[in-house]
């Protein structure tokens, strides 16, 4: 990815073009507890309602020569065969899809498996792939659509068109076919009639699903393609590059892709930022077509210096120049239809993906010969521009000009919050004085004068510059409101994840001290640590973070927060966790949000278990086992399940169990009592830990045998 390569924007789509726009945050949240959990919770219900019974009254006088346990016996006898469930469904229907918002849900995050774009044409053109160019098998040799014209074959650069006879015996089209594409009008990029380009020619010629969406993209690109085109002619850059853009979104300019790709160009947000847009929680300006076009043809341009001509650059655009670069020296060659010859030369994605723009710019310059020219396309999008100060709303500036909200926001939809940015918190980087707002056509002189009297922002309000570890809840709490509230006075989504330096407005006036009605629990490992002069904090985990951010953030290394908190680096943090942390004195614990004032307790100790059976009710006895007793026995004269004293005591419910042997149970509270020497928790403390006792390394030193 860019931001690993240190390389300029990945966009395309790989980053961007056929994916589906990545959907807001699902309210369904699934039961925590998973179905294994379930299950044996129901199986241990059953078995200490089964032994109920078996209870002997109090008056039974025991057997004289009590017998060790015996596991039950086995039932051999077969049942009846199952019988076999009736179809749900019609014969040749299809089953329901699993419901994305629960699955993003469980999973805390994109899952693997969703749809692309959500864009019907751009769906429809990649089903179409599928269908034209068979993905070749490993080892196998490709078929003829990836036979490739020698090097001397057609090139057609400007405007001209293919030299009448010079296509190449053997890998060009058919004579009958190529009377028509000698008469067509190339793009002002160069192009080869590669076979790949002719058939998706063809298949926009003579196919009904291509020409219907050849028909509706020139209807949509009257909106944006013109204006694209008068910035990239004023650029010097080749005008018909603008149905690069075509491919990648539809024109489409709010569309998202599941990668985090956006805009008319779908720029991934650090590739926007690196070329200039601003890319925050007030504005995204990959959603702004003036300053995203602005951006992409600075990036193709430098592509172009790159590379040397448009194939590659184009190439580069959709698969990201590092790995073009690659590429080339790994196969050293230069040449586009070469590279996509070779196995593991270039993304099949990629090998398509220039065919596609190149033949979807033909076809946009010969709209007569592909049946176009009766389509007209949709007006050019116009409007006035008016400066506004920091943080108006758009509802401010649609009365300003006496013009409906929703007008106003249309036009601008890379004002995510429906407000221009407020201004910057302290500490953060200063913010433009005004923003530009495009309002309909003939409202703008309205719009200044009324704007003369509209204050910069609401005088209740302030800027708030987020802690890594805040949440919308905890900040809503925070400064007296509720969360709902907080959301629609930031444009901000249910269950969002907030990014630490972002900016948010809150309340001046802030409540009193808010009580907090439970306190937090800090649940540490057995082993100690000792660090003079730093100071222990306690940072409870959300949803998304992982070890790295999370050092990161307080200026540790991941080794020492392995080790602090026992940690496995193969999964994931999960919310809820609380991590401790010994940070440096210079530290600053303004920029983090941690636990105030939390109940330290130590896994496996005393306290642990009376704090967190208190909790239920419960306290936890040691109880000595005495002739005759077994798991299931011990488990009933204590209110317990005998899955549940399994789970306890880490033993099976089969095991004879010997007269003596010491077995924890969790009674209802004041069912028993205990001794003080039974009631303690026997483990061995290990010595403190110097500060260089935990080096930056991807794994925690080994604890000596024996450590709790």
């Amino acid at each position: 990815m860019l931001a690993q390569e240190k390389e300029p924007p990945r966009t395309g789509p790989g980053a961007g073009a056929g994916q589906r726009k990545v959907e807001e945050g699902a309210d369904a949240k699934p039961d925590d507890k998973d179905a294994g959990a379930k299950d044996a919770d129901a199986k241990d219900a059953d078995t200490q309602d089964a032994g109920a019974k078996d209870e002997p009254k109090p008056d039974a006088k025991p057997d004289a020569k009590p017998e060790p346990s015996k596991p039950p016996p086995v039932d051999h006898k077969q049942g009846p065969a199952p019988r076999r469930p009736s179809p749900t469904l019609p014969k040749g229907a299809k089953g329901s899809a699993a419901d994305p918002a629960t699955r993003r849900a469980l999973a805390e995050g994109p899952v693997r498996g969703q749809p692309d774009l959500d864009d019907e044409e751009i769906q429809a053109l990649v089903a179409a792939d599928q269908v034209l160019f068979k993905r070749p098998l490993a080892g196998a040799t490709p078929g003829w659509s990836w036979g490739l014209p020698q090097k001397s074959g057609p090139r057609a650069a400007g405007a001209g068109v293919p030299p009448q006879g010079a296509l190449t015996p053997g890998q060009a089209p058919e004579a009958a076919r190529a009377g028509w594409l000698a008469q067509l009008t190339m793009p002002n990029f160069e192009v080869r009639l590669d076979p790949r380009v002719v058939t998706y020619l063809e298949f926009y010629k003579s196919n009904p699903r291509g020409q219907a969406i050849a028909k509706v993209w020139a209807k949509k690109s009257g909106r944006y393609a013109p204006a694209l085109m008068a910035e990239l002619a004023k650029s010097g850059l080749p005008t018909d590059l603008v149905w690069l853009s075509l491919i990648e979104s539809g024109h489409n300019p709010t569309i998202y892709s599941s990668a985090g790709a956006a805009g008319l160009w779908q720029f991934i947000p650090d590739s926007g930022r690196m070329y200039g847009l601003t890319v925050d929680r007030w504005v995204d300006e990959r959603l702004d077509p003036e300053r995203s076009t602005q951006a992409a043809i600075r990036y193709l341009s430098d592509l172009h210096t790159r590379f040397g001509n448009w194939e590659l650059a184009m190439a580069a655009y959709n698969m990201g120049h590092g790995g073009l670069s690659r590429a080339i020296r790994k196969y050293n060659t230069n040449d586009f239809w070469e590279l996509s010859r070779y196995e593991a030369g270039i993304p099949w994605e990629t090998a398509l993906y220039v065919p596609k723009i190149a033949a979807i710019a033909i076809v946009m310059n010969n709209k007569r010969v592909f049946g176009l020219d009766h389509i007209e396309p949709d007006p050019r999008e116009k409007f006035d521009v008016v400066e506004v100060p920091q943080g108006v709303t758009l509802t401010d500036v649609a009365a300003a000009a006496k013009r409906p909200k929703a007008e106003v926001e249309a036009l601008n939809p890379h004002y995510l919050a429906s407000r221009v940015p407020p201004a910057a918190a302290a500490g953060e980087k200063a913010k433009p004085a005004t923003w530009r707002v495009k309002l309909p056509r003939g409202s703008g002189k309205q719009a200044r004068a009324g704007l003369a009297h509209v204050a910069r922002i609401d005088a209740k309000y302030e800027p708030y510059a987020v802690r890594f570890g805040d949440t919308l809840e905890q900040i809503a709490a925070d400064v007296g409101l509720t969360e709902q509230a907080l959301r629609a006075l930031n444009g901000a989504k249910k269950g969002e994840r907030l990014q630490a330096g972002e900016v948010l407005l809150v309340p001046k006036a802030k409540p009193a001290k808010r009580t907090v009605t439970e306190q937090l629990v800090a649940v540490v490992p057995p082993r100690q640590f000792s660090y003079p002069g730093r100071r222990r904090v306690f940072y409870t985990a959300l949803t998304g973070d992982s070890l790295e951010a999370v050092a990161a953030a307080f200026e540790v290394s991941r080794a020492e927060l392995i080790t602090w908190n026992g940690l496995d680096t193969s999964a994931r943090l999960l919310p809820g966790m609380v991590l401790q942390l010994f940070v440096k004195p210079s530290f600053d614990l303004g920029q983090v949000r941690v636990a105030e004032q939390p109940l330290v307790l130590t896994a496996g100790s005393e306290e642990f278990f009376a704090h967190f059976e208190g909790k239920e009710g419960r306290q936890r006895l040691r109880v000595t086992v005495q002739p005759g007793d077994t798991l299931t026995k011990i488990g009933q004269r204590y209110g317990m399940s005998v899955g549940m004293m399994e789970r306890i005591n880490r033993i099976a419910r089969t095991k004879v169990l010997k007269p003596g042997e010491t077995l924890i149970v969790y009674a209802k509270a004041g069912a028993g009592a205990k001794s003080a020497e039974d009631s303690q928790v026997k483990r061995e403390e290990l010595p403190p830990v110097d500060e260089a006792a935990a080096p930056d390394r991807s794994e925690p030193p080994p604890l000596r045998a024996g450590t709790p």
